[in-house]
């Protein structure tokens, strides 16, 4: 792993942990998981997390770097933060790279626009993009 993905993979470790820390994970129990149009499998209950997030574009640059830009609705009732991961593979599905975007204090209904991104393998020709988790948290104590 080259220094860039050192780096990416440390932003995503300390956001991932900044947001466990700032409030209680929101948390419903359905009978089984549930597939979301992010293709994220969900055991979030009614308004499960991944059904908050889409990617409405994907695209990656002459410099290797790949970007997902996201769209988010918080569909709870309560304030939340939001931590999301996405997953950039080449034509053959190979994962390449991998990037996290972080919302915070979202207030129910509320929307926010977000990028995800991370310089990938280089010589990659194009990527897809997928929204790999979605961990939303209360943003209330």
């Amino acid at each position: 792993m080259g220094c860039l993905g050192a780096v990416a993979l440390l932003v995503v470790i300390i956001v991932v942990i900044a947001l466990a820390v700032s409030g209680s994970h929101d948390k419903k129990t359905p009978p089984a998981p549930t597939a979301t149009n992010s293709g994220v499998q969900s055991t979030g209950g009614a308004h499960p997390p991944a059904a908050d997030v889409s990617i409405t574009s994907c695209s990656l640059d002459s410099t290797s770097f790949a970007q997902a830009r996201l769209h988010i609705v918080n569909h709870s009732s309560k304030s939340s933060n939001y931590a999301i991961s996405v997953e950039f593979t080449d034509p053959n599905g190979t994962r390449v790279g991998e990037g996290a975007a972080a919302q915070n204090n979202l207030a129910p209904g509320e929307k926010a626009e977000d990028t995800a991104g991370t310089f990938v393998v280089e010589g990659t020709s194009r990527v897809t993009c997928k929204v790999t988790s979605v961990d939303r948290y209360s943003a209330v104590g």
